[in-house]
């Protein structure tokens, strides 16, 4: 458990006012390293499909750093960024579609550059018949491998793969208990982690396994608080991350768990001070920070938390942006 060094004054986020800290907000990054982190806006009835690159050390309402968006007819799904490992540049974008012009509908991932701005034109397009429904989450390891989660089914794909891909691995079937997953991560050693809603629990495959079989370990139980969990983290030293929402106090709160930690195990931390918002997707950058995709009252937002904080400490910041007004499946990614 990272121990509790310091507490933040809380102060309240929202996606369309100029909110940071407690007092008057400039939107001017504070410091820290250059992470980047990215959103998906799924508007596709405005046609404002697109992914919103914002400086990940940035507070309150800000302007987007880069926007890529989608060729027409396409919805965008999820997001995912490559940081390290064989490839020849890090930053490369993973953002999974589906075309809508005719049915049956066309799901996909297409890969950007990492100086892809605007309508670029992808570097790769990754389709296969694995893709049974849309792709609500994506997750690349270090060595470049392509995580996806597709109904109730994981897809591992190679690190260049595209065109019409085969998965080198897929885990899918009865004997997984995915039921409603909704969130997919992976740590150094390859392992899968997945947040499976119906379940209320956090899914654990090896980086071996593959066909229909049952988890590595499962994270669940009154303990562990995980209930409905609609996204999934792991850290720089494995420990493992769930959104997670309290039905008898019909609010959210985020978990965090030792790393291997398996069956009714309690956290080693707990974050409520998302507890009236609506939450998905979770990041983690090379510094711990935690992620936390929030929408409160239809407000938009991602709220920030340093490794040391815990309870109901206010977030270190809150980013969010008048850009951002479609919501999406919730997931988001940082480098």
């Amino acid at each position: 458990m990272k121990p509790l060094t310091r507490v933040f004054s809380f102060c309240a986020a929202s996606m369309l006012l100029l909110v940071s800290g407690c007092g008057s907000n400039t939107g001017t990054p504070a410091p820290g390293p250059a992470f980047t982190l990215y959103v998906v806006q799924d508007g596709s009835a405005a046609m404002t499909n697109s992914v919103l690159e914002f400086p990940a050390n940035g507070s309150g309402s800000i302007t987007p750093s880069n926007t890529v968006t989608m060729p027409m007819q396409t919805v965008f799904n999820a997001v995912a960024v490559d940081t390290s490992g064989n490839l020849d540049t890090a930053g490369n974008l993973y953002v999974s579609a589906s075309v809508v012009t005719a049915p049956p509908m066309l799901n996909e991932i297409l890969v950007y550059a990492p100086t892809a701005t605007g309508a670029a034109t992808p570097t790769r397009t990754i389709t296969s018949s694995s893709f049974s429904t849309f792709i609500t989450s994506i997750a690349v390891d270090s060595t470049g491998e392509i995580y996806t989660l597709s109904g109730n089914s994981i897809s591992v794909f190679a690190a260049n793969a595209a065109t019409n891909a085969t998965p080198a691995r897929q885990i899918a079937g009865n004997l997984t208990q995915l039921d409603s997953a909704t969130s997919i991560a992976v740590d150094a050693a390859q392992n899968i982690y997945v947040a499976n809603t119906a379940g209320n629990d956090i899914l654990v495959f090896s980086s071996t396994e593959t066909g229909n079989v049952a988890p590595a370990g499962i994270l669940a139980g009154t303990s562990t608080e995980i209930s409905a969990p609609s996204g999934v983290a792991v850290d720089s030293a494995g420990d493992i991350y769930a959104a997670s929402f309290n039905q008898p106090s019909n609010s959210s709160l985020v978990v965090e768990f030792a790393p291997g930690a398996t069956g009714n195990a309690s956290p080693t931390r707990t974050l409520t001070a998302v507890a009236s918002g609506t939450l998905a997707g979770l990041a983690v950058d090379a510094l711990d920070n935690l992620y936390v995709y929030t929408a409160t009252s239809g407000q938009l937002a991602v709220d920030v938390f340093s490794p040391n904080q815990s309870g109901s400490s206010a977030p270190t910041r809150t980013i969010s942006s008048t850009a951002w007004t479609a919501p999406n499946s919730g997931q988001i990614a940082v480098r």
